[in-house]
């Protein structure tokens, strides 16, 4: 997270970012803003919540990261661009 949150703080990723966190990941990092990254806990599926934030912003540019297919014909039937998480990690570690 702490690479994530310097990234955004260069401004190598745009604001907003919105990290969605399910299961035991929950307990990685606290939910709530900070660092110019808001963390959301997922109850359940954490697809599912992707996808509201998706539909939330229907007139802001959603970049979705995942490996997951089914997650990916989801938001990009929402209008989302979606890439791979070797695109992410090719930022951080740069």
């Amino acid at each position: 997270m702490a690479r994530l949150r310097a990234a955004v703080g260069s401004g190598l990723i745009t604001r907003p970012v919105v990290v969605v966190l399910e299961g035991r990941a929950r307990d990685g990092a606290p939910s709530g803003p900070g660092g110019g990254v808001t963390v959301l806990h997922a109850d359940r599926s954490g697809d599912d919540m992707l996808i509201e934030v998706v539909e939330r912003n229907p007139d802001q540019a959603v970049r979705l990261v995942t490996a997951d297919r089914e997650l990916r014909r989801r938001a990009e039937a929402l209008g989302a661009e979606v890439v791979g998480p070797s695109w992410l990690l090719g930022l951080l570690e740069e």
